[in-house]
């Protein structure tokens, strides 16, 4: 017979003789076996171990109206010594370290030991705190208040293009409030940079705001949104421009000729569409009269945000004081 079928065969019939010594009185080798476990854990949770863990650190009774300034550690490294049976309780407690802060000044230094280590088993006892030895606690008055946000968003329109207003941002402001010392700092929060290139349309999106001191301030928002007004850029002519004239003398009358003046203006066309006359100063100051030469003078010309002017008739103006 070859060897390998010899080596089946006898595979083959190993397994019903390993089958019948399994199941042969299989109750009182079960029985032998859970026996043998009860005694087993009966002995480990009697007896004793020492065991280095992790418990939560926290804090009472924080004066009224103040806040930490600067963040403690969320936990901290004990010693245990105590029976098995302690320890498996110990997983169902509430176990804490816990800081008595009611005669605390505004900062100080506050040693750790075992007698602060609560809600323990009766057979568990703390040794020792491993580390940290003494937490620093520092308190600052606790405020709120609101700062504007600043969008930090470079664009660049496309040719023939021209963005209309400055970057809308919603929420304008957002709230701060924690330590007063880090509050009072905070003057303006940004987002942060975003860069647009060859853009030719109205466009909006969110954008991530950069929190400072996240860890003890708290904000209102960690996004804002954004909207930017790209036109396309168009030109108007609009004429019949009152001119004005201040600062005049009482008692004294002064003609400005020609008394209107005519605009060739630049910008959003949608903006240029809806631009009125009365949108327009043009003002020439008799304050600044010695500037001029043979009393011709220009106008200062103001115009609505993102409006220019490519060319304005007349150039110059002439002051005749009526008798």
């Amino acid at each position: 017979m070859p060897r390998r079928l010899f080596c089946l065969g006898m595979h083959m019939n190993f397994l019903p003789v390993l089958y019948r010594k399994c199941i042969t009185n299989y109750k009182i080798k079960l029985f032998s076996i859970f026996s043998a476990l009860f005694f087993w854990v009966y002995v480990a949770i009697d007896s004793q171990y020492t065991h280095v863990t992790d418990i939560p650190l926290r804090l009472i009774n924080p004066p009224e109206g103040f806040i930490l300034l600067s963040p403690i550690p969320s936990t901290v490294r004990v010693e245990f010594k105590g029976t098995g049976k302690a320890f498996y309780s110990y997983a169902f407690r509430d176990r804490r370290v816990e800081l008595d802060l009611h005669q605390i000044s505004r900062s100080s230094w506050m040693p750790l030991s075992a007698d602060v280590v609560k809600d323990l088993p009766v057979d568990l006892r703390p040794l020792r705190i491993v580390y940290p030895d003494s937490v620093y606690i520092e308190f600052d008055r606790f405020v709120r208040k609101k700062v504007p946000v600043h969008a930090d968003v470079a664009v660049q329109p496309r040719d023939g293009f021209v963005q209309v207003g400055d970057v809308q941002v919603m929420p304008d402001s957002v709230g701060v409030a924690g330590p007063r010392s880090l509050v009072d700092a905070i003057l303006e929060v940004e987002t942060k940079k975003l860069d647009f290139k060859e853009m030719d349309g109205e466009f909006s999106g969110k954008a991530q705001l950069l929190l400072e001191h996240s860890g003890p301030l708290q904000y209102t928002e960690k996004v804002i949104r954004y909207k930017i007004d790209i036109q396309r850029l168009g030109e108007r002519a609009i004429d019949r421009i009152p001119v004005q004239i201040r600062n005049l003398p009482q008692g004294m009358k002064i003609n400005v000729v020609p008394s209107t003046l005519s605009l060739r203006l630049q910008g959003g066309v949608d903006v240029l569409s809806k631009l009125e006359p009365e949108d327009i100063s043009a003002v020439v100051d008799y304050e600044n009269r010695h500037t001029y030469f043979r009393n011709k003078c220009s106008a200062m010309i103001r115009l609505p945000k993102d409006i220019y002017f490519s060319d304005v008739q007349p150039k110059v103006f002439e002051l005749i004081v009526e008798k």
